[in-house]
């Protein structure tokens, strides 16, 4: 690893874990006031014809999509929540019982870089702010790849990445490359997703500009870029005969 994926890792768990500690899950004022609208729209299209989907959540922490999608769960069915911090982890068990799902989560401690995945054991996978924190092309692919091969026949992916980032120093207004571990640009992430999802019936692609105040690295700072948003859903695979080329005959 690098030093500065090395550097951005450590500022982003600091931030989330000072992040977990001052905000509840739920309350207002705070991005864990509630859950994404289309992670949840997408889950009640799922849950017409598989009432008891298994769901991966990556990069869960304390719960902001796995307590709700486990509370639609009421005819069986499980959320596997995946996240680096062990603290976000212990969390998520509290909620979980706290919210009365703790029957249907199951909380693990990992980094999803490296979270091996098992073949066709999932209905839906969310991944939320998650995937900008691997350490390369390579390794978002690599996941991606994992991701697929890990998703049943009619699945449905969720994904959202922040891009393009940059941060404002509130106190100077300098502005300077965000302190991300992978900080890709809009317009390649969004050709790259396309490609990684090529024979997937994509639901949705968007890009919308965002700007975010934070407290980090013991700084007051503006982070702003695009926040990308992408679905699509497992389709088999063409039944379409293949065309057969024939030789030129020569006399």
């Amino acid at each position: 690893m690098s030093a500065s994926f090395n550097t951005a890792r450590e500022s982003e768990n600091q931030y989330h874990e000072q992040f977990y500690k001052e905000n509840k899950l739920f309350e207002d004022g705070s991005w864990m006031s509630r859950p994404t609208p289309l992670v949840m729209e997408l889950l009640e299209r799922l849950l017409q014809y598989t009432p008891a989907p298994r769901v991966l959540d990556l990069a869960c922490g304390v719960g902001r999509h796995a307590i709700p999608v486990a509370q639609k769960l009421e005819q069986g069915g499980e959320v596997v929540g995946v996240d680096l911090l062990e603290d976000a982890i212990k969390q998520l068990q509290q909620y979980a019982s706290e919210y009365e799902v703790s029957d249907r989560v199951q909380a693990i401690v990992g980094d999803v870089e490296h979270y091996e995945i098992e073949p066709e054991q999932f209905d839906y996978m969310i991944a939320t702010g998650c995937l900008e924190h691997v350490s390369s092309p390579q390794a978002l692919h690599d996941v991606l790849q994992r991701m697929q091969a890990g998703t049943r026949m009619g699945g449905i992916h969720f994904i959202s990445m922040t891009s393009s980032v940059q941060q404002v120093d509130q106190q100077n207004g300098n502005a300077e490359e965000g302190n991300i571990e992978l900080n890709l640009d809009t317009t390649q992430l969004l050709e790259l997703l396309e490609s990684e999802y090529e024979g997937w019936n994509i639901i949705a692609r968007k890009a919308v500009a965002q700007a975010i105040e934070e407290n980090k690295d013991d700084r007051e700072i503006e982070l702003q870029g695009n926040w990308v948003t992408f679905a699509a859903s497992k389709q088999p695979p063409s039944n379409e005969p293949k065309l057969l080329q024939q030789d030129e005959q020569t006399g």
